[in-house]
């Protein structure tokens, strides 16, 4: 497959996102779109809200609510999740994995 620049800006990725909460692991994916570098750089000097609001395009059904419930991409859901620094730090931590190996791997 012939590579080229368009290619290489739509790429979105799913990425699992890992953290310990209350001493219990948890794992989550989440999907990304990856952005070039002057891009991250530019979000990155916007904040952490800013960058994962253009980054995170998608969580997968593994994401769940207080009743095991696949919980739903959306505005609402995303905002109440901003609210958490660790939460915040996981996912960007988790992105910044995905933008590292993307070349290694097929998606």
């Amino acid at each position: 497959m012939a590579f080229s620049i368009v290619t290489m800006q739509n790429v979105q990725v799913h990425q699992p996102v890992k953290f310990t909460f209350d001493g219990n692991s948890h794992e989550f994916t989440a999907q990304f779109k990856l952005l070039d570098d002057d891009a991250n750089e530019a979000l990155a000097e916007s904040g952490d809200h800013e960058m994962i609001k253009r980054v995170l395009v998608d969580w997968g059904d593994d994401f769940v609510d207080e009743n095991n419930k696949p919980l739903p991409f959306n505005d609402d859901n995303l905002a109440k999740c901003l609210k958490v620094s660790w939460w915040r730090t996981a996912v960007l931590d988790a992105y910044f994995i995905a933008v590292a190996v993307a070349g290694r791997k097929n998606y």
